[in-house]
């Protein structure tokens, strides 16, 4: 199911491109990064990666983290425990003011793809598309897409965050449940299986005071898509 803003019943692959990065960054007072393998932390990044992508669709289009220009909506549908998500953005620059309680891990991407190839509409509306195989397109799609990722930065209080195959994901698949009103604009229902792929970066929790995040990259599919995102975080 695709995704198009003007018509979005005209085709039926849906894709979205944020930011994003697998890498486990671990700050100390010192704040210096140390790079190690995000399948070190307590939740295994492909699942981190397929609740990322629940937090971020599964709110109204007005509420997404995605299109937020300012920070306001960082609090909505963030996931119980002990990681915070940060999103990436629709293309171009965005800087964002948010506070994060203490203790709270964070969790994003820097360039990250999902698609979905079957979906069922609530209501008894039925089928909203299909694939013959979905799991196996949906996985070779986002594979395309991603091998397209380039200029992949991180840094966290001015320490870079270094970018490497090791940050790349795929996850399991996973359910998206759409209300209406969503960022696709497509009906409500029950998307699966929907597939990820993306460079995801974890930093495990920050002290209190304040910090700033700084994310960013570019895929070639189709054209290109380049992100730029600077967030400034309150921790307490």
């Amino acid at each position: 199911m695709k995704a198009n803003k003007a018509n979005p019943h005209s085709t039926r692959r849906t894709k979205l491109l944020t930011s994003c990065l697998l890498t486990l960054a671990v700050m100390g007072v010192s704040l210096v990064a140390t790079v190690g393998s995000a399948q070190s932390a307590n939740t295994p990044a492909r699942l981190l990666a397929a609740r990322w992508w629940q937090w971020a669709l599964e709110v109204p289009a007005s509420q997404s983290p995605l299109t937020d220009q300012t920070g306001q909506f960082a609090t909505a549908n963030q996931p119980h425990g002990a990681v915070w998500f940060l999103a990436g953005n629709e293309g171009g620059a965005t800087v964002r003011s948010i506070t994060v309680p203490a203790g709270k891990a964070l969790f994003f991407p820097i360039v990250n793809i999902v698609d979905v190839e079957d979906g069922v509409a609530v209501g008894g509306g039925g089928m909203v598309f299909s694939a013959k195989k979905p799991l196996q397109t949906a996985q070779a799609f986002v594979s395309t897409v991603i091998a397209t990722a380039t200029a992949m930065f991180c840094s966290v209080d001015g320490n870079a965050v270094p970018i490497t195959s090791n940050n790349l994901e795929q996850s399991t698949p996973f359910a998206l449940n759409l209300d209406s009103g969503n960022l696709f604009g497509v009906p409500a229902g029950v998307y699966f299986p929907a597939v990820d792929s993306g460079y995801y970066v974890l930093v495990q929790p920050l002290s209190p005071g304040q910090h700033t995040i700084h994310f960013g990259g570019t895929q070639t599919y189709q054209g290109i898509f380049s992100l730029d995102v600077t967030y400034h975080i309150t921790v307490q």
